[in-house]
């Protein structure tokens, strides 16, 4: 593929249904059907030579999921200059056998080759790897629409400087609250240096978003963090924290919300919209959802219903394992599908009966909290991997969850009750 083709805003790629188009400065997608395309394409103001065309290569691929994911997650290392007191995957020191250079580099043109979209990466903290920058530079190279996360504490200039030369889609900086609150989880003497480079790096011109945890602290300071981002980025994600890892001590602690406030705060979240017409403000698990395959909403595409994990999104772990979901790992090893080094993603995302056991497990839950009134409503819907934690462990209680005191929902859908 020529790199003017790679390096093109917009991406069709071919589906069973249709098409998927994606937007790379958004990083979002829409799927289309074949009818669909034209009119879609006028309504933007865009032209198919405007967009990279990406053909199925294989034609052994399945009518009830997309062709490959649309975005992987691949975490480069686990190594980690903090130890936030909310880490699912106790992020501190890197693996035992995190993959090479090399190895990073033929995974990556393994993952063009089979038309993977997206590729978001995080960690630990990624800048901590020697050869970051030029995976990420690398990556842009090959036509993927490349974001990332960091914690953005780091002290060298020069990192901001690379994230500057990268002009990658978006770089995530993780922001929970004002400092006493962001300190509470992240450490001492972490807040300071994360606003400065926030401020430095949207100076050179970075395109910037905010990841913020929901917990007891940030519930309070909501309008300080979306007026924060208003002023450095254009989107901020507040997202539920997860108790897997160290995240099960921060429970212990006292510090998740409970279902009722996390409700309450999307609401509040709701209200601010309109005073902040230039930023994203995104809340009630909208990524999850938006990634998510639900009932009625791509019933003519013929796609299954499930969770973003295995439906649009995969993920890579630092030694090259291969995952449904990121936090997968942590509560189960059972779930591991295979190795990037010597498996082939297409294979594995359209072929294994492993995968396949997992979206029928997150199939049925969904189904399952679909008929709850709560629904989408009050509730953004299932947390497949809180479930699965607790279908292992039933004294512990999910507070995301109306219905969170009892036993876990995975284990009911399993029943068959």
């Amino acid at each position: 593929m020529s790199q003017s083709q790679a390096n093109k805003s917009y991406v069709l790629r071919e589906e069973p249904f249709g098409y998927t188009f994606y937007d790379k400065d958004k990083l979002c997608h829409q799927f289309l059907l074949k009818n669909e395309l034209t009119e879609y394409l006028k309504n933007r103001r865009l032209n198919k030579v405007d967009c990279e065309y990406l053909p199925a290569k294989r034609k052994d691929f399945r009518n009830d999921i997309i062709y490959s994911p649309v975005r992987i997650y691949y975490e480069l290392t686990l190594a980690c200059n903090l130890r936030c007191q909310s880490c699912f995957n106790n992020s501190g020191t890197p693996r035992h056998y995190e993959l090479s250079t090399q190895e990073v580099m033929d995974s990556l043109s393994h993952l063009r080759e089979n038309n993977v979209l997206d590729i978001r990466f995080t960690g630990g903290e990624l800048t901590l790897r020697p050869d970051w920058y030029d995976v990420l530079k690398t990556t842009k190279k090959l036509g993927f629409s490349v974001s990332c996360n960091t914690n953005a504490v780091y002290i060298d200039d020069d990192i901001n400087l690379k994230f500057a030369d990268l002009n990658i889609e978006q770089v995530t900086i993780s922001i929970d609250g004002k400092k006493e609150n962001h300190e509470n989880n992240r450490g001492k003497d972490t807040f300071d240096r994360t606003i400065k480079n926030l401020k430095r790096l949207h100076g050179l011109g970075v395109k910037l978003r905010i990841n913020t945890l929901i917990n007891k602290g940030s519930l309070k300071d909501l309008e300080f963090m979306v007026e924060l981002a208003s002023q450095y980025t254009t989107e901020i994600n507040f997202f539920i924290t997860r108790f897997i890892g160290r995240g099960s001590e921060f429970k212990q602690k006292g510090n998740l919300v409970t279902f009722e406030e996390f409700y309450q705060m999307s609401k509040e979240a709701e209200k601010l919209r309109p005073k902040y017409p230039n930023l994203h403000i995104m809340h009630f698990e909208e990524a999850t959802i938006k990634n998510s395959s639900r009932m009625g909403d791509f019933d003519k595409y013929g796609l299954r219903v499930g969770s973003p994990d295995a439906t649009t999104r995969f993920n890579i772990m630092s030694d090259g394992s291969l995952w449904a979901g990121g936090y997968i790992p942590y509560v189960d090893t059972s779930y591991c599908l295979g190795n990037i080094t010597h498996d082939n993603i297409f294979e594995i995302w359209q072929k294994s009966d492993k995968l396949e056991q997992f979206r029928e497990q997150s199939r049925n839950l969904e189904n399952y909290c679909s008929k709850c009134d709560k629904y989408s409503k009050t509730c953004p819907g299932p947390n497949f991997e809180l479930e699965l934690l607790r279908k292992y462990h039933p004294e512990i209680d999910n507070p995301y969850c109306f219905y969170g005191k009892g036993p876990s929902l995975l284990k009911i859908t399993e029943s068959g009750k």
